[in-house]
Protein backbone atom coordinates (compact mmCIF):
# COMPACT_ATOMS: atom_id res chain seq x y z
CA UNK A 1 0.00 0.00 0.00
CA UNK A 2 1.21 3.48 -0.85
CA UNK A 3 0.12 6.47 1.19
CA UNK A 4 -0.15 10.06 0.08
CA UNK A 5 -0.29 12.61 2.88
CA UNK A 6 -1.61 16.11 2.23
CA UNK A 7 0.02 18.46 4.74
CA UNK A 8 -2.30 21.38 4.07
CA UNK A 9 -6.08 21.40 4.06
CA UNK A 10 -7.66 21.51 0.64
CA UNK A 11 -11.11 22.68 -0.30
CA UNK A 12 -13.92 20.56 -1.73
CA UNK A 13 -13.19 21.56 -5.34
CA UNK A 14 -9.56 20.47 -5.06
CA UNK A 15 -10.57 17.22 -3.33
CA UNK A 16 -13.09 16.51 -6.09
CA UNK A 17 -10.42 17.07 -8.76
CA UNK A 18 -8.03 14.70 -6.98
CA UNK A 19 -10.75 12.06 -6.62
CA UNK A 20 -11.59 12.31 -10.35
CA UNK A 21 -7.90 12.01 -11.24
CA UNK A 22 -7.41 8.90 -9.10
CA UNK A 23 -10.69 7.44 -10.39
CA UNK A 24 -9.50 7.89 -13.99
CA UNK A 25 -6.44 5.77 -13.08
CA UNK A 26 -8.65 3.13 -11.39
CA UNK A 27 -6.98 3.89 -8.06
CA UNK A 28 -9.01 3.10 -4.95
CA UNK A 29 -8.85 6.01 -2.54
CA UNK A 30 -9.59 6.06 1.18
CA UNK A 31 -9.87 9.47 2.82
CA UNK A 32 -8.96 9.91 6.47
CA UNK A 33 -9.03 13.30 8.14
CA UNK A 34 -7.03 13.77 11.30
CA UNK A 35 -7.77 16.51 13.74
CA UNK A 36 -4.77 18.52 14.73
CA UNK A 37 -3.92 18.14 18.41
CA UNK A 38 -3.96 21.37 20.32
CA UNK A 39 -0.76 22.00 22.23
CA UNK A 40 -1.39 23.40 25.66
CA UNK A 41 1.01 25.88 27.14
CA UNK A 42 2.41 25.57 30.64
CA UNK A 43 0.20 28.43 31.81
CA UNK A 44 -2.88 26.46 30.71
CA UNK A 45 -1.75 23.29 32.52
CA UNK A 46 -0.34 24.86 35.69
CA UNK A 47 -3.67 25.84 37.34
CA UNK A 48 -4.69 22.17 37.30
CA UNK A 49 -1.79 21.32 39.60
CA UNK A 50 -2.23 24.25 41.95
CA UNK A 51 -2.70 23.04 45.48
CA UNK A 52 -1.39 19.57 44.76
CA UNK A 53 1.71 20.16 46.89
CA UNK A 54 0.32 22.74 49.33
CA UNK A 55 0.67 20.38 52.32
CA UNK A 56 4.35 19.69 51.60
CA UNK A 57 7.46 21.73 52.36
CA UNK A 58 8.96 21.77 48.88
CA UNK A 59 11.76 24.04 47.74
CA UNK A 60 12.61 24.31 44.04
CA UNK A 61 16.33 24.64 44.72
CA UNK A 62 16.34 21.53 46.88
CA UNK A 63 14.49 19.56 44.19
CA UNK A 64 16.97 20.70 41.53
CA UNK A 65 19.93 19.74 43.69
CA UNK A 66 18.45 16.30 44.36
CA UNK A 67 17.63 15.77 40.68
CA UNK A 68 21.16 16.69 39.58
CA UNK A 69 22.85 14.86 42.47
CA UNK A 70 24.36 18.05 43.90
CA UNK A 71 25.26 17.73 47.56
CA UNK A 72 24.75 20.79 49.71
CA UNK A 73 27.43 21.54 52.22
Amino acid sequence: MTQIVLRNSIDAVQMSALMKLFDSWNVIVEIKEEKKLEKKSFSQLFPKTRGMWEDYDIDGNRLRNEAWGIKEE
